[in-house]
């Protein structure tokens, strides 16, 4: 849907904006590094507690941001902790496009620009936008109506990270480590494997007291994981996940107080309560989903089991199966596997899926392709339901 921007929002353009367009922005873009500008309109608008909008227009960052090396663009919340916890729902910080994308070309594009991306270490992790500051508690942002890219695969970066904060919308945002028009999308010659630790849109540390986790209508490509979900209360809907190594991840990170923590800060979030999903998309990508054990105390037991109900994923081309996959490149294949979990055993809930190929001469329907790799799921009534 459009979304209507009204005269107290924090409007910026892109150096590309039409001109009829930039008229009504209070922020204009350089022709080069978008990002200090960017920073600035996202830092009133949280000010202010409105929204910033994004004209149509591709915004170039290509710097590191100011509050941490490890990060680029960042959604701040000065509010103390206990102040929050005590009186007050968590503010939400917004970010939108003027327009829904329909591509990965249209619309307020944030694109990771190419002297950023290579100054970036092999194996360093590296946030282009996330939450953070004061405390977990009160810390929320809103994503809409964005296309986020990056210019290449093989770096660790987090294109999406809000795992320092704890409450999330995220809402029509494609997201993009390799333009899909630069290589074959049948047989995936052309691209190369990602970083394994790279991800498209990663969820919250929890906490989030009340307020829904909320992923709605959005798109991951080329990562190693397309979609590394977690937090409290999370309700998925018309996600799709293609040409990743894994699609999608559950429980699968730890989350941080901040994005400067030491990375052995004990994990945060709450794997046990529920994570809801209908309508996933799963096609093309290496693996099929993986279900982790990241809790706040790192440990899944009986009394405290994972709980996840996925209804209605669509799986295609599934590389697990022999015979029916047309993936050709095999460097990008290596050790393909249907669903894991960390523990075998500690998840409960329900998984409904059909797995299904297309060929250049007919569709073909897996009834007998099982969701989970032997002696996992055990706790997870799954059903293909072709075979019904």
């Amino acid at each position: 849907m459009s979304m209507t921007v009204h005269p107290f929002d924090v409007v910026v353009a892109a150096s590309d904006t039409p001109e009829v367009l930039k008229r009504h922005a209070s922020h204009v873009c350089p022709d080069g590094d978008a990002r200090p500008t960017l920073q600035r309109a996202i830092d009133e608008a949280g000010a202010l507690d409105v929204k910033c909008v994004l004209l149509p227009g591709t915004y170039h960052v290509d710097s590191r941001g100011e509050r941490s090396p490890r990060g680029a663009i960042c959604f701040w919340n000065p509010e103390p902790e206990e102040k929050w916890y005590s009186h007050e729902r968590p503010r939400f910080r917004t970010l939108e496009g003027a327009v829904e994308p329909i591509a990965w070309h249209s619309g307020a594009i944030i694109e990771m620009g190419r002297a950023l991306y290579d100054s970036l270490g092999a194996d360093e992790e590296f946030s282009l936008l996330y939450c953070d500051g004061g405390g977990i508690f009160g810390r929320a942002w809103i994503l809409r109506n964005l296309v986020i890219r990056l210019p290449n695969i093989g770096k660790r970066i987090v294109a999406v990270d809000g795992r320092f904060c704890g409450a999330l919308k995220y809402n029509d945002l494609w997201v993009a480590a390799r333009d899909p028009r630069l290589f074959n999308p049948a047989s995936c010659e052309g691209l190369a494997s990602p970083h394994p630790l790279s991800v498209g849109i990663r969820g919250t540390a929890g906490s989030n007291h009340g307020v829904l986790n909320e992923w709605k209508r959005c798109s991951a490509l080329g990562f190693g994981t397309g979609f590394d979900i977690g937090g409290e209360h999370v309700y998925c809907e018309s996600l799709e996940a293609k040409y990743n190594v894994t699609g999608f991840a559950f429980d699968c990170y730890k989350g941080k107080r901040s994005i400067d923590a030491p990375d052995d800060e004990p994990p945060r979030g709450g794997c046990f309560y529920p994570i809801y999903c209908v309508n996933l998309l799963d096609e093309h990508n290496v693996n099929m989903p993986h279900f982790g054990s990241a809790s706040h105390r790192g440990i899944a037991s009986e009394n405290k089991a994972q709980s996840v109900t996925i209804l209605a994923m669509n799986i295609q081309w599934p590389n697990t199966a022999p015979g029916y996959t047309d993936r050709q490149a095999s460097d990008f294949t290596a050790g393909r596997r249907r669903a894991t979990e960390d523990n075998p055993g500690a998840w409960r809930g329900s998984v409904e899926y059909v797995i299904d190929h297309t060929t250049p001469e007919c569709g073909v329907n897996l009834v007998d392709e099982p969701f989970f790799e032997p002696g996992h799921g055990c706790g997870i009534r799954s059903r293909n339901l072709t075979m019904i």
